[in-house]
């Protein structure tokens, strides 16, 4: 299961238009099944990524638990985000029939790990280098999450072909998602301290 250099040309072309709002953006991705499967390589081979700014952030507070029930925690919570948001998705689209175009949803999703990830590394790298801290960069750090956010509702419009209410709408279900689960993994990692 490995991409070819024309699909990883035109998936990472996509992801530059995406971010920078270009409609052609979202329609560089495929929309198979099986192309679908293979784009969780990308966010699997970042993970590494976000537990090194988890590190740097300290946010989950888990010092005395161990660096493994860390890596488990956050694997699981990664899972049960891609498994309720797609499977939100996938339920919304099946219900207004719509579901044509899920697999291309999927795939550019899984591919805009790559800038959500890009833009935030000046961030770990100025508080890593102790020029701010994280509560001087919270307003800058709110603007780049909501950039994200914005730039993935942009991509559902183009990529499901639907209308911005529903693709803000599903955007909202994954902030949720995305907040909730990360609420469960900082719980269970209390419990597990104590």
């Amino acid at each position: 299961m490995t991409f070819s250099k024309e699909e990883i040309k035109s998936s990472l072309l996509g992801c530059l238009e995406v971010a920078l709002f270009m409609p052609s953006g979202p329609k560089r991705f495929g929309n198979t099944f099986d192309q679908a499967v293979k784009s969780f390589i990308i966010p699997a081979l970042l993970f590494p990524a976000s537990l090194i700014a988890l590190s740097f952030s300290n946010v989950l507070e888990v010092s005395s638990t161990s660096k493994n029930i860390v890596v488990m925690l956050l694997a699981m919570r990664t899972l049960l985000v891609w498994m309720l948001s797609f499977g939100a998705v996938a339920w919304i689209l099946k219900r207004v029939d719509h579901t044509e175009h899920f697999y291309r949803f999927v795939i550019a999703s899984n591919w805009l790990a790559i800038p959500a990830t890009v833009i935030f590394i000046p961030v770990f790298w100025i508080v890593s280098n102790g020029t701010y801290s994280w509560g001087e960069l919270e307003l800058f750090i709110l603007f780049l999450v909501f950039y994200t956010y914005a730039f993935s509702a942009y991509m559902a419009v183009y990529a499901l072909v639907i209308p911005w209410e529903l693709a803000w709408f599903l955007t909202m279900i994954a902030i949720i998602i995305n907040d909730g689960t990360f609420n469960l993994v900082q719980w269970i990692g209390i419990l597990l301290k104590t």
